[in-house]
């Protein structure tokens, strides 16, 4: 097949952003909030200055094709693989614990995810729910919902295709149990800490009367505040814990880790194996401190742009890593080493 020419690649681009312009408005996401469910459009002024002012002059066209693409994959239900790759390091680490989580037939069928922002935690559910959506279902916790069980019961079974209508909790929670007996799911809680401690009532409940598994994902300091912020919840910690696979996995919870870096240098800035362990160990820091594989995601954009070569240099990246973030490269390389 013939490979398509910019207009035609900017053609292709053009529906997919406008049907994503609608579903931030539909749901009221801010740019930075759309661009977390969305990581491929990068950040919120990629979004809002480039894409959606289809401002093509300082946009790679090809690489933002593909992930445009990938996204429209993703808004038919689909999964995007060339978007996703199994053998990042955070990927593969959670791949096997959901793998033990689906296995087991005891009490302990909560899998607890604690990861900084950027780290892969959005992208990874999107991938796993999109294998097996008869199995597996994703709600988002909103901040509204925080300890408000009738709401947060709402939007767990709207994930799982039903809608509640009652106002009453203990009568949504009842619905959701009913759903989760009748058609066990492995349900997936994102930005889970913005539930409060009700969250953690919720799915203990849900383990003791359904055979249904979990997936709680959140920020590991909004996960240590939910556990602190009341005698109520500091005892609800132990009972909770006592449903969870242990150990909880956090790993990732001060931000990615430098074979994680490395593995997106070279799968997405095309360098070579040992720059690109070089660079990471020298970007780490910095990228923990804001945001972690967005801002490398930008970077790496932004030094493409620049360039206006497809063949990067490391230098190039760390130059682009400070400047967006703001840091100062000597003051966060200096307290890394330290």
């Amino acid at each position: 097949m013939d490979r398509k020419t910019k207009d035609q690649m900017i053609a292709d681009m053009i529906p997919i952003i406008d049907r994503i312009a609608v579903i931030q408005k539909e749901r009221g996401l801010t740019d930075s909030k759309l661009c977390d469910e969305f990581p491929q459009l990068g950040s919120p002024k990629t979004w809002k200055d480039r894409l959606l002012a289809h401002n093509w002059a300082e946009l790679k066209i090809e690489l933002w094709h593909r992930k445009l693409a990938s996204v429209g994959v993703i808004l038919d239900g689909g999964v995007p693989d060339e978007d996703f790759h199994l053998d990042l390091p955070f990927a593969k680490e959670m791949l096997g614990r959901l793998g033990k989580l689906e296995r087991q037939t005891n009490d302990r069928r909560i899998l607890t995810c604690l990861a900084a922002n950027g780290c892969g935690k959005s992208l990874f559910t999107r991938w796993a729910v999109a294998q097996s959506r008869s199995t597996r279902a994703v709600v988002r916790i909103r901040p509204s919902w925080r300890n408000k069980i009738i709401h947060i019961c709402r939007g767990i079974a709207g994930a799982m295709g039903k809608v509640i209508q009652t106002t009453n909790a203990a009568e949504a929670e009842d619905e959701c149990i009913q759903l989760l007996k009748g058609n066990p799911r492995t349900l997936f809680i994102d930005q889970a800490h913005e539930g409060g401690v009700a969250v953690m009532h919720l799915l203990r409940a849900f383990v003791d009367e359904t055979p249904s598994r979990f997936v709680y994902l959140a920020y590991n300091t909004a996960y240590r505040h939910v556990l602190s912020a009341t005698n109520d919840a500091a005892i609800e910690s132990q009972a909770w814990l006592g449903r969870c696979i242990k150990p909880v996995f956090d790993l990732y919870s001060a931000g990615t880790r430098a074979e994680d870096v490395a593995f997106y240098l070279e799968t997405y800035a095309d360098l070579s194996a040992d720059a690109a362990k070089s660079l990471a160990a020298r970007l780490v820091a910095a990228l923990n401190w804001h945001t972690n594989l967005r801002l490398l995601d930008d970077a790496i954009e932004s030094a493409r742009i620049a360039s206006r070569n497809d063949t990067l240099a490391s230098e190039a990246i760390r130059a682009k890593v400070y400047e967006l973030s703001g840091q100062d490269p000597k003051i966060v390389e200096r307290k890394a080493a330290e």
